[in-house]
């Protein structure tokens, strides 16, 4: 009974190292763009043209956000209204002014 208890007890560390490892595996790419709403869809629209990263650098209120989303627009970004409103309210969220 104790051999059984020993195996269930290594199986189960076994099991949560493999788990462990695979979470300490997944890398994200933009480490500097924070968790949020929104944030895939920024990623997603804004690497069309050059690195999402880039707003890491910014700082603007949600009027200065919106003015620069607006800009990427009349370039070429392609989203809709709809994810355009997305992006604002994420950098404006990640990254206003301080």
């Amino acid at each position: 009974m104790r051999v059984n208890g020993l195996i269930a007890l290594l199986t189960l560390g076994l099991a949560a190292s493999i788990c462990g490892a695979g979470v300490a595996a997944h890398t994200d790419d933009h480490p500097a763009l924070p968790d949020g709403p929104g944030r895939d869809v920024m990623i997603r629209v804004c690497s069309q043209c050059h690195d999402p990263e880039l707003a890491a650098d910014q700082q603007f209120d949600k009027a200065g956000w919106k003015d620069l989303v607006d800009k990427m627009a009349s370039k070429g970004a392609n989203a809709t209204e709809a994810e355009f409103d997305q992006i604002v309210t994420y950098l404006s969220t990640a990254f206003p002014v301080k």
